[in-house]
Formats: C-alpha cells, structure tokens, sequence
C-alpha cells in the first residue's frame, strides 16, 4: 500500500476490495464507508471515489467542482459527493471557487456565492423588517430574547420573493439539499460590539423545547453563513473547539455540517459570531434539515 505525502493512504488492495464488497453486501451505505476508510487514514478523494467505484457510481471528472453535500434519499444526512470534483461549483452561469475545505468536521469555505449586488439587494429587503434576533428555549421551545446573541434580524419564507428562489436555488445546487429541505433565509445584522456567543445550530432531542423544533423538517444537518458585507474590523465566524477564524467577505458564504453517518451530531461544529469591532456586519444563514421543512410546529 502506498501513501501520498501530503495526504493519507491512495492505492487500492485484495484486502480492501474484499472488504468493501463484503460490507457494500450488508447494507453500508457510501457514507459510511467513507467515513470508516478516513478513519483508517485514507485520503479523502481516494476513499470517495473507491468507494463509488465499488458501488458502480459514476466517477467524478477530472476538472470537476467541489464536493456537494448530496443526500443519498430525501431523508439521509448531507454528505460531500466525490461526483461534483474538488475546486469550484458551477451553476447555471456562476462559478464559485472553493477556497478552503475541511474533512472533519466539515468545513467549506465558498468564494462569491454571491455578487455584490445580490448581497446589497439582501439588505435592502430586510432593513424595514429587522427585530432583535432571538433563540430558541431549550425548555419549552419558544422564541426568546436573551445577551448572547444581540444582532437584529429579518426573517423569510422559502421563495417569498424572486431573489430569494434564485439564491435558494444557487444554495441547493451548491449543497445538493432540495429547497424544500431549507429553512426561510435569515437576513442579520450586527452593530459595533455585536455578537453571538458559542452555540450549536442543531437541536438537541433530550430537552424537550428543541426536540419540538424536530416535527418540522427532523434534525438541522447544515449551516450557511453567506457575508453580505466586509466589516473593517472583527465579525468573524469562529469555530473555537478546532482553532478556526473565518473572516467575512462580501459575497464569501461558509457551509458545514454537523450530522455523521452514525445519526450523532459533531460538537466539533461549536461556532460563534465574534464582536464587531468596527463598522457592522451583515449576513444571510440559511440552516437545512434533513427531511422537507415546515415553519409551524
């Protein structure tokens, strides 16, 4: 077995085609398998497409796009596809270049999701609706105001406006999550000083007020933040169990996800919106869940 130097193990063997055929023969699901051959210090590209080729996948082409989070059924847990490429998403018109990624947790940074226009057009639509953010109550899971988080912010249904199905569109594309698996578009805003302390996106189904939030769409399995401006100083997204600062950038967006093949949700995934030390910052979150989405309980 060979090893690249700068990544993991990437030649195949007898014993891994065995072992993938025999586990392929049980039930796994690509995923899985994926995540066990990383596990075991493969490369990520390698293991992607050994394992599409052991289930007759197509293969990626060589001058591909990055890798979506493309759920298997409607109601599987997002994962990147090896069969959209490694360096930028193509849509419609739009290339949007991958400027950095992470494996584990996953991590992926996306240049221009958005045109400065675009990004513009979002501000103005949420300036005359904008309210303090709230969170939800793990207790009883209603909507409350609380210090942690103090940005203001506008919220969205699904297609409610053209814009909106053009960059919900872009956003499936580039995830491979159907619309229908998204939540409305949060549009927010934070002030000099303003912050969203270290929280997860997902909701935890022992406290009964977020397992109320699971009727409507079952588990949130993705977050995107896309950056609708450039603060001068401070604003960033900040992940402090991994070490990881992401600076916002007009019309950059970073997307990760936080539900694992096995159904547990990566802590890993822990993120906080840093104080705005000068100017403001203004941003959209689109969250996904794993089954279509409803916005009543």
């Amino acid at each position: 077995m060979t090893r690249d130097s700068r990544a993991g193990y990437c030649a195949s063997s007898p014993e891994l085609e065995r072992w993938l055929a025999r586990h392929i023969a049980q039930g796994f699901d690509a995923e899985s398998l994926v995540l066990s051959m990383l596990r075991s210090g493969y490369d990520a590209t390698f293991a992607r497409d050994t394992v599409n080729a052991a289930m007759g996948r197509p293969q990626p082409v060589a001058t591909g796009t990055a890798p979506a989070l493309t759920p298997a059924s409607r109601k599987a847990t997002p994962r990147p596809s090896a069969a959209t490429g490694n360096n930028v998403f193509r849509h419609e018109d739009r290339e949007i270049p991958v400027l950095f990624k992470l494996e584990s947790p996953r991590i992926m940074l996306l240049q221009s999701l958005l045109d400065h226009a675009e990004c513009d057009a979002l501000v103005t639509l949420a300036r005359n609706r904008l309210q303090r953010s709230p969170v939800v109550n793990p207790d009883t899971g209603d909507e409350n105001l609380i210090d942690a988080r103090t940005s203001m912010g506008a919220m969205f249904q699904v297609g409610e406006h053209a814009l909106l199905q053009r960059i919900e569109a872009r956003i499936a594309a580039v995830t491979g999550v159907p619309v229908d698996h998204g939540e409305g578009l949060q549009i927010l805003n934070y002030k000099p000083g303003g912050e969203y302390q270290p929280h997860f996106d997902f909701f935890n189904p022992k406290r009964p007020g977020e397992a109320r939030q699971l009727r409507v769409g079952g588990q949130r399995v993705a977050t995107m933040v896309i950056y609708l401006n450039s603060p001068p100083a401070g604003g960033a997204t900040a992940f402090p169990r991994i070490g990881l600062d992401v600076a916002p950038v007009k019309g950059n967006a970073v997307l990760f996800s936080y539900k694992l093949p096995d159904g547990t949700l990566d802590e890993r995934t822990l993120h906080a919106g840093l104080p705005v030390e000068a100017g403001e910052k203004w941003i959209a979150t689109k969250w996904l869940r794993e089954q279509p989405y409803r916005s009543s309980v």
